[in-house]
């Protein structure tokens, strides 16, 4: 059901934080055993691979006291979207700035007693005068082309300890072996150790540091990795970042909907793409099976854009997942499940004619095209035959069946249209 705004606190506090774990509890079901003989068994919450061992993401994230590791991560899971493997210090430390400002500037959450991050937040919004409400992608520039001298120091305190802590599991082994044989070793010397084993580890671990440029690179294993299981990745690292805060601010209500800038559905984008594809296609209303003529608009009132899978558990407006839809139907459907055996084989043949279509319509553009690359990384190579159509379908249906499950199980009803 489509509307503009966000909701209540208890319209929120219902459905949200579903899609967070949504994904982590579909891999939960559908777990795999990876058991190396060379490392002790790692724990699989994240998909299985057969080029990168993907236990070492959750022990990276296991146990921490601090929010770095975190947020560190998150930094890097954002470029890597952003196509990029050799990353930047001091843009992954304004990453790490930029994700934790609404939960401490905003909603003045603790990120716990002995954690800096809140504090070169806190100096960054009173003393540099950025404001309470600065969009995420502002705040990056900014941290990220500041000259201002403390400002530096923390970036740069940052970047001594944390890039080599949450590669630690890939060296575990080494560092065990070293405390064994050697009595002199303490925790001061756990980076250098690290460092001296993942200077040329470009196939083990997430990434090899280079201090002296202030850069890493991440492996294209774990790119292709990351890039192929996003949807997934991005749940479970959002669900780690829930109960970290959670744990530090016991009695603070509704912390899953405080870790992000306060949301609103932004339908413009949708609007435009599906007009402009009517335009040429007259695709039929999906429930009703209605065209959108002038008399069935009086009758079922004007065109709105349905979000398939309810907006209150995806959280997104990406195109694969939205429909044009008569407004009174829609709203009957309110934030239910369609049923899937009656609306789902329409629902996919309609979106590979719209995408066909848009394919050839200049006036929409490439970052609305691009959603679709959630669904299939190869999208674009995907043509009007019978076997690109058959690809886009059992793409699309391989994305939308597993949500679609897990939102049943987590109380979404299920609807049909009634003539």
């Amino acid at each position: 059901m489509a509307s503009s705004g966000y909701g209540a606190d208890s319209y929120f506090k219902k459905y949200a934080v579903d899609n967070i774990i949504c994904c982590i509890l579909l891999y939960k079901f559908q777990k795999k055993e990876v058991i190396s003989m060379s490392t002790p068994p790692l724990p699989q919450t994240l998909p299985a691979s057969d080029t990168v061992e993907s236990g070492y993401l959750e022990s990276m994230l296991d146990k921490f006291s601090s929010s770095y590791k975190l947020y560190w991560f998150k930094g890097i899971f954002t470029e890597i979207r952003k196509g990029k493997r050799i990353l930047e210090y001091k843009r992954l430390v304004a990453r790490m700035i930029a994700a934790a400002w609404y939960p401490v500037v905003y909603f003045n959450l603790s990120l716990g007693h002995s954690d800096k991050l809140a504090d070169a937040i806190w100096y960054i919004h009173k003393e540099l005068k950025i404001p309470r409400e600065e969009q995420e992608e502002k705040i990056v520039e900014f941290v990220y082309s500041c000259d201002d001298k403390l400002l530096l120091k923390k970036v740069k305190d940052f970047t001594n300890m944390v890039p080599y802590r949450l590669i630690r599991p890939f060296y575990q082994r080494e560092i065990e072996f070293e405390k064994k044989t050697d009595h002199t070793f303490k925790d001061k010397d756990v980076n250098g150790l690290i460092e001296k084993y993942n200077k040329n580890d470009h196939n083990h671990a997430l990434y090899v540091m280079d201090r002296m440029n202030g850069t890493l690179t991440v492996s294209k294993r774990w790119v292709d990795y990351i890039k192929t299981n996003a949807a997934v990745i991005e749940g479970w690292m959002h669900y780690k970042l829930i109960e970290y805060i959670q744990a530090r601010n016991l009695n603070v209500p509704a912390i899953p909907f405080k870790i992000f800038p306060p949301v609103q559905r932004k339908l413009a984008e949708a609007s435009k793409y599906w007009e402009l594809v009517q335009a040429s296609e007259h695709l039929p209303d999906l429930y009703t099976g209605q065209q959108f003529t002038t008399e069935n608009l009086e009758r079922f009132g004007t065109i709105s854009i349905d979000h398939f899978i309810p907006w209150s558990f995806v959280l997104h407006n990406e195109i694969w997942n939205l429909y044009p839809a008569f407004k009174n139907v829609n709203s009957q459907k309110g934030n239910k499940l369609p049923d899937l055996d009656r609306y789902l084989k329409d629902f996919c043949q309609y979106q590979f004619q719209a995408f066909q279509a848009a394919k050839m319509i200049p006036r929409i553009n490439k970052k609305t095209m691009d959603q679709f690359l959630t669904i299939n990384r190869d999208i674009r190579h995907i043509d009007n035959t019978e076997r690109g159509r058959d690809a886009f379908v059992t793409s699309l249906r391989q994305t939308i069946e597993p949500l679609y499950q897990i939102a049943n199980n987590q109380g979404y009803g299920i609807w049909w249209y009634n003539l």
